[in-house]
């Protein structure tokens, strides 16, 4: 069994109020005795009209963490990770993984969205240290409103419950039979891969078994959740599941060339995602047509996918950024952004709905974009770190 070290977050109780979204005008005839609660509501947040997004961005040299409001430009400070050589996040929280010291730490951004389907509601809340993993993770988190899952050291899962990070502290929910199995929260569940076999199946909240499915997924590694289902990446494929009137269905969709996927990077929500394989090749993987496609573009180091119909943007190791067609290929523009790259820590792409961000831990600095706008370049935003490590939240 995995153990935590809760750390004490001083910050005001933000537990999630299952409350639905309220519209239209008031029946005057009726005075309320109190107003009614936004969707999403945390006690001590603030709402707002657009979303607050965040960098959460870390020195693996100095392990200083820091987070830059991208709205007002304020940077303060998290704390420090010695040792910190990964980050990931879920949109809210920041997950810092130090392999050396075998432990993570996670960060509260103070920022995130409530997607509602046909609308979404923007908070805000002071930002601070949530607690410590006594050990490394790896760079994968899938989230809902109750479960969190954190790839582990050893291949399978560690789940989180999401109202005790939300209170402020780090909390295990023990619904895995054991420390092989891989987990991710859908659609009410969590879909399930045996890491020793490659069985898929569905486990209830607290624990009972559920559906299996025909579909296998073999060294499951890479995952993500968008508005066409939940996707993993499996030795033989990606593994695409999607709901259908309560249970769930799984296709498995053939990679374009040699190698696998590890890691999805996208658009939070998009259902076009992009991957660099492990042979080194920009891929792209459109759900709405079900398939893969293979980008050529030569000395790849960083890929994004923007959503349907937006550009695929790709980083060479040139220092170049690159905006291309994702159907096609073609590309759309280009610009020379980094002096140069230090291969031990390879800058990454973060994107969102009108902007894309690169670190450049050489020149201290992290370089916002207009991709709809040629590439061009609509900030420069000095961060007072060498930012290595970079993951926006606040989407």
């Amino acid at each position: 069994m995995r153990h935590t070290a809760i750390a004490p977050f001083a910050a005001a109780l933000i537990t999630l109020l299952a409350g639905g979204c309220f519209g239209g005008a008031p029946d005057e005839s009726e005075a309320p005795e109190a107003e009614e609660t936004p969707h999403g509501y945390v006690e001590g947040a603030e709402e707002t009209a657009e979303p607050q997004s965040r960098l959460v961005l870390a020195d693996s040299d100095s392990g200083d963490v820091v987070l830059l409001d991208l709205i007002t430009e304020e940077i303060s400070e998290l704390g420090n990770v010695p040792g910190v050589d990964g980050i990931s996040g879920d949109s809210r929280f920041a997950y810092l993984q130090s392999s050396g010291n075998g432990m993570s730490e996670v960060f509260d951004s103070g920022a995130w969205t409530v997607d509602h389907g046909d609308h979404s509601h923007y908070y805000r809340t002071g930002a601070g240290r949530v607690g410590s993993l006594d050990e490394a993770i790896g760079s994968e988190v899938v989230t809902d409103t109750v479960l969190t899952s954190l790839t582990g050291a050893d291949g399978g899962s560690l789940v989180l419950t999401r109202e005790g990070l939300e209170d402020g502290s780090v909390e295990t929910a023990d619904v895995l039979p054991d420390e092989r199995t891989a987990a991710y929260p859908y659609k009410g569940v969590l879909v399930t891969v045996d890491t020793a076999d490659g069985t898929v199946r569905t486990l209830e909240r607290d624990g009972e078994p559920g559906q299996t499915l025909s579909q296998t997924c073999a060294s499951p590694q890479g995952a993500a959740v968008t508005r066409r289902g939940l996707v993993v990446g499996c030795e033989e494929g990606t593994l695409h599941l999607t709901e259908d009137d309560g249970s769930l269905d799984a296709e498995t969709v053939p990679y374009p060339g040699p190698g696998r996927t590890e890691a999805f990077h996208h658009r939070s929500g998009s259902a076009v995602l992009a991957a660099l394989s492990t042979e080194g090749d920009p891929w792209v993987l459109d759900l709405a047509a079900g398939e893969w496609r293979s980008i050529d573009l030569d000395d790849t180091v960083a890929v994004t996918a923007v959503g349907e119909d937006m550009p695929f943007l790709a980083l060479t190791g040139d220092g170049t950024l690159h905006s291309l067609d994702p159907e096609t290929g073609e590309q759309e523009a280009d610009t020379p952004l980094l002096e140069g790259l230090d291969p031990e820590h390879p800058p990454t792409l973060q994107v969102d709905t009108s902007r894309a961000y690169v670190n450049d831990p050489e020149a201290g600095t992290i370089h916002e974009i207009d991709y709809n706008d040629d590439l061009r370049v609509a900030r420069t935003l000095d961060v007072g770190i060498a930012p290595h490590l970079m993951v926006e939240t606040g989407q």
